[in-house]
């Protein structure tokens, strides 16, 4: 139920909202409904059967079907771009709210510029997002001083050893290197991970 329906609603609900204006792909819809429906199939079978035979108008039972295979290998940095662009029009949207509350409050809201001008909801708004290719230098430094400490068996970055490698590395009384390094742990875990091991891999 988690995989095959909750999170795969999620997917297909982002996926509207990000077409919305030039609308889902219909052979992508149908193929979205075609895997959720089996994948549910053992917990909800009368359910799919109805998906299955009237919506799909498949000849055969749905318990005759054959379990999903994937068409081709999973493209890791679309779906980890997928997931930095969900996060980041959250803490968007979060940063909107948080001003909308301070002028239901009274108090005057201010553009992402820093400028003393109310916020406006009611005028048109835009975002401009800059996407860096390289860390600066003290960001690289940390990176790969987290890529030495990263533990495979466990999955997890030693953080004992990441303070030894930057007080050795001379980066220790920096006060930006451990939030940054923090920063990529609980914000991006599962990204931080795949990245070190396809990094110590390569």
């Amino acid at each position: 139920m988690k995989y095959g329906f909750y999170e795969l609603q999620t997917a297909r609900d982002w996926y509207r909202e990000v077409t919305a204006d030039i609308g889902m792909h219909a052979e992508l819809v149908i193929y979205w409904i075609r895997v959720s429906a089996l994948l549910v199939t053992p917990i909800a079978p009368h359910f799919t059967e109805h998906i299955w035979s009237s919506l799909l108008q498949e000849p055969k039972s749905i318990q005759l079907a054959l379990w999903p295979e994937p068409s081709h290998p999973v493209d890791k940095a679309v779906v980890d771009s997928g997931v930095y662009m969900r996060n980041t029009v959250k803490r968007i949207r979060d940063a909107e709210l948080n001003i909308m509350k301070k002028i239901d409050k009274g108090k005057k809201g201010k553009h992402g510029n820093g400028s003393d001008a109310a916020f406006d909801p009611k005028k048109p708004k835009s975002v401009r997002i800059y996407v860096a290719t390289t860390f600066p230098e003290w960001q690289d430094a940390c990176v790969q001083a987290a890529k030495d400490a990263y533990v495979e068996e466990t999955d997890k970055i030693d953080d004992a050893k990441v303070r030894d490698l930057l007080t050795e590395r001379g980066l220790i009384k920096d006060k930006r290197a451990m939030p940054f390094i923090q920063l990529f742990k609980v914000s991006g875990r599962d990204i931080w991970a795949w990245r070190l091991r396809t990094d110590n891999h390569s």
